[in-house]
């Protein structure tokens, strides 16, 4: 029997932690003074942003094994919307119409789809 609420922790925890892990790259990047290798490898937001992808290249990889690709892959698409939201309240970026639009048209996809 499958356990949903396991899948969808396991959903939750990819998607998140795979926008949560760009994010921080981008604000490692952005708090660079100039862009040199020691500079990156003293950099933590870097090291906290390349956890976060590993983290959830590894609860994807998890997430394929109880479901379909043709269900699982569709569902990662939830990274662009923790990625909005993030973005709305740590980079203070606008939220316009059309963004709003697109996230409540893929969270509609994503319902569609698990069905």
């Amino acid at each position: 029997m499958i356990d949903y609420a396991a899948i969808l922790t396991i959903l939750v925890v990819t998607t998140f932690s795979g926008s949560a892990g760009a994010l921080a790259l981008k604000k490692g990047m952005n708090d660079l003074p100039k862009l040199s290798l020691n500079s990156v490898l003293k950099n933590g937001w870097i090291y906290l942003g390349s956890f976060l992808y590993i983290l959830s290249a590894i609860t994807n990889i998890i997430l394929l094994k109880f479901l379909d690709y043709s269900i699982a892959f569709p569902m990662t698409s939830l990274t662009y919307v923790w990625t909005v939201i993030i973005s709305y309240f740590i980079f203070k970026e606008s939220l316009s119409f059309r963004k709003v639009l697109a996230v409540i048209l893929i969270i509609i996809g994503v319902f569609i789809i698990s069905q």
